[in-house]
């Protein structure tokens, strides 16, 4: 996470646009808390110490597998990542590959490390928990590609469930996510922006999410 200087790849390969972050949801989703965006702060030589205490003073190797047709500029910034962590010793075999083969992998778990972008379905964030964070059991984490588990983030998620008290809700949505980014669940990179454009006679409704209806497009003559 620390070796990882997100803001020359905001910069230099989404050419500004995209946000840094530390969380995993943004202000459009039920249950966003604002003072959850702080990141890590980009720090090698903190890296390179968690990584002699982790037992890999040298480093290791991985195998990093990424889309290239799925996020914008999705293979770039692998390889800027895999870039950075050769920086302290991680040496990363990068594979990238067609949505179309990529995705039916991750969901047989045969990927390693690997990017993953989501966007809650309902613009809410128990969507993101109860299927990327949470613990995979079925339907529950199935997008939990690395099987990341806590069995205090999956009480949470089935009690924001059913909690129907919004203030008490929120408070729980921010302790279960606190939880996640403790344990560092997941590496937050960067919230990218909705880019699109249009002729002077369309006139189109851009959702926040990135889909763009055709029933909402309008020509004119």
């Amino acid at each position: 996470y620390q070796a990882i200087d997100i803001d020359t790849i905001v910069s230099k390969v989404m050419r500004g646009l995209a946000r840094p972050t530390g969380g995993m949801i943004n202000d459009g989703i039920r249950g966003f808390s604002a003072d959850m965006e702080k990141r890590l702060p980009f720090d090698l030589e903190a890296s390179r110490k968690l990584l002699a205490d982790a037992g890999y003073p040298a480093g290791f190797e991985i195998t990093m597998q990424c889309p290239n047709d799925r996020y914008a500029n999705d293979s770039e910034i692998c390889q800027a990542v895999a870039a950075n962590l050769a920086r302290v010793n991680v040496k990363v075999r990068l594979q990238t590959e067609s949505k179309a083969t990529y995705f039916p992998r991750a969901l047989k778990r045969e990927l390693s490390f690997f990017m993953l972008g989501w966007s809650p379905a309902g613009f809410d964030a128990h969507h993101l928990l109860f299927t990327v964070l949470a613990s995979p059991a079925g339907a529950q984490g199935q997008w939990n590609f690395g099987a990341y588990s806590n069995p205090q983030l999956d009480d949470l998620t089935n009690r924001i469930q059913v909690e129907t008290n919004e203030a008490q809700r929120n408070r729980l949505i921010k302790e279960a996510l606190t939880l996640h980014a403790n344990d560092v669940g997941h590496i937050p990179l960067h919230q990218q922006m909705v880019t699109w454009g249009a002729k002077s006679n369309v006139d189109a409704y851009q959702r926040a999410d990135g889909f763009m209806l055709f029933k909402w497009v309008k020509f004119k003559k």
